[in-house]
């Protein structure tokens, strides 16, 4: 599969790095567009990758042409490569707050198009994106885009209208955790542990927890009661953490970046 990559920043080197290092596609199949025309230090292992500055040639020859640049770039970059791409060319973007709608009329073309929201997990492989897309895709156009997007790691076709939703609960989500486990650490830090033992430990646990609910599938209620014995130090816990308003915390903020994403599609 020919592939361009538009834009060789953060999520678009992981792509990069993930599809080569799967053998999705050969070096020589794959183009990458940077302003400076230069590879980021990161991707330059890679030997015999092209990176040029012109997205209308990396997108001219392309099957699938995947959008990696900030969301107040996009019209721009589309504006440049409608008149290059080729009608069957499958269009991937990865930016937020554009419908599939919105990047089908921008193109001014029936063309294939797919929104993909990766998180930043996905720079090792381990991500968790959601797939929708336009009744231009075929079946082989999406398990085309699905191949390639599982480079980043677990990759599910949803309807349009839960995409904001996915957002606040993965998209944004790794922020969460992130600041979960700086408090947790912080915790430790106080009851007497260093900080690099506490956030190793914490973090292990965190690691630990998501993959025994993965592997059982048990619901995470049941997995916390398994940790619950009655009068014990974990439901003390528990019961602070609930007077505390954790759940109401982490429901207000999920919703809070979902509502943004929706704002973000209507300017």
């Amino acid at each position: 599969m020919k592939t361009a990559v538009l834009g060789s920043g953060k999520m678009g080197s992981a792509m990069i790095r993930g599809m080569l290092r799967a053998r999705l596609c050969e070096p020589g199949e794959l183009t990458v567009t940077n302003r400076s025309g230069r590879l980021p230090e990161a991707l330059c292992e890679w030997a015999g990758l092209r990176c040029i500055r012109d997205n209308r040639e990396a997108a001219r020859d392309a099957d699938y042409v995947i959008l990696a640049v900030l969301p107040q770039q996009l019209p721009a970059v589309l504006a440049e490569i409608r008149d290059a791409l080729r009608p069957e060319a499958c269009l991937i973007s990865i930016a937020p707050g554009y419908t599939v709608g919105q990047l089908s009329a921008m193109i001014g073309q029936a063309c294939p198009v797919v929104r993909a929201m990766p998180n930043t997990p996905a720079m090792i492989g381990e991500g968790m994106t959601a797939v929708c897309r336009n009744d231009a895709v075929d079946e082989a156009r999406l398990e085309g885009t699905i191949r390639l997007l599982s480079a980043l790691g677990k990759t599910e076709l949803i309807e349009e209208s839960q995409l904001n939703a996915f957002i606040g609960v993965c998209g944004s989500a790794p922020a969460y955790f992130y600041m979960f486990l700086d408090a947790l650490a912080d915790a430790g830090v106080l009851e007497g542990l260093h900080r690099d033992q506490a956030i190793r430990f914490a973090a292990q646990a965190m690691l630990g927890s998501a993959r025994l609910q993965q592997e059982t599938g048990e619901a995470p209620s049941v997995l916390k009661d398994m940790v619950c014995s009655p009068g014990g130090t974990t439901i003390e816990a528990v019961a602070a953490l609930e007077n505390a308003g954790l759940r109401g915390a982490v429901i207000t903020g999920a919703r809070a970046a979902a509502q943004k994403a929706a704002q973000m599609g209507k300017k």
